[in-house]
């Protein structure tokens, strides 16, 4: 199970930049940031991952969209529904056959 909530350090991993960078996108309210209680500095997973699908990688490079990997998330993220799908118009098949 993923955290919901990252240090500045997991962000920084998580983004695939450096500790320095993800501060500055936070001070400059790029990424939201949430304090815990007062001291501590954390990043939500999905805020991260809304600035991933921005088009910001590595090196701060636009990521180019590739629709080979665009078709390899849907059906990875979306497997079960597709099975499911299938094993339903396959019972039905014999069903009504």
């Amino acid at each position: 199970m993923m955290k919901k909530f990252l240090t500045s350090r997991e962000a920084a991993d998580y983004l695939a930049i450096s500790e320095d960078e993800i501060k500055v996108l936070s001070d400059n309210k790029r990424i939201p940031v949430y304090r815990i209680g007062g001291i501590y500095t954390r990043f939500k997973v999905d805020d991260l991952e809304t600035y991933r699908r921005k088009g910001v990688t590595r090196d701060n490079r636009k990521h180019a969209e590739n629709t080979i990997d665009s078709i390899r998330d849907f059906l990875y993220f979306n497997d079960f529904y597709i099975f499911s799908a299938i094993a339903v118009i396959v019972i039905l098949y014999f069903i009504f056959k």
